[in-house]
């Protein structure tokens, strides 16, 4: 990979960083399920960041998808299972990412059947797994020497 390719990975992290310290206040706000969901700020917002970041780690992969000279998958769905089969990401954070590019689609091109609950869930049990994501992303660059 080269530096610069290196280099705006890297950005793309800084942004997702930003991203999940904003959800993670959020995820602090929501107290429970009922007040999160009749709360329209508070679902706008983590919404929105959770598009954002969702969108941060789809650039991510297609960065590295470009530069390693990675055959493009088909659809968008798959493209945590590349990062898997080609070493980015562990079989462990794979399987927890799965369907995190549908609920993306969802936030973006189906925002009038966007289910609160699911959203609150994403904020409250599956913010970790951006975070782990991070981790992976980083480590599998720091092997590449970058």
């Amino acid at each position: 990979m080269t530096k610069i390719t290196s280099q705006k990975v890297l950005e793309k992290i800084q942004n997702l960083d930003k991203y999940l310290g904003y959800l993670d206040c959020l995820r602090e706000e929501a107290k429970s399920e009922e007040s999160f969901i009749k709360d329209f700020h508070l679902f706008g917002l983590a919404e929105r960041y959770l598009q954002l970041s969702i969108q941060v780690i789809i650039d991510i992969f297609n960065l590295i998808i470009i530069e390693e000279e990675l055959e493009k998958p088909e659809e968008r769905e798959e493209i945590i299972s590349l990062l898997f089969n080609y070493g980015v990401i562990s079989e462990n954070l794979a399987s927890r990412l799965d369907g995190i590019v549908g609920f993306r689609n969802i936030l973006v091109h189906e925002y009038g059947k966007i289910d609160r609950k699911r959203v609150y869930r994403y904020l409250i049990k599956r913010l970790n797994d951006f975070f782990d994501l991070k981790k992976e992303v980083l480590k599998w660059l720091k092997e590449k020497n970058l």
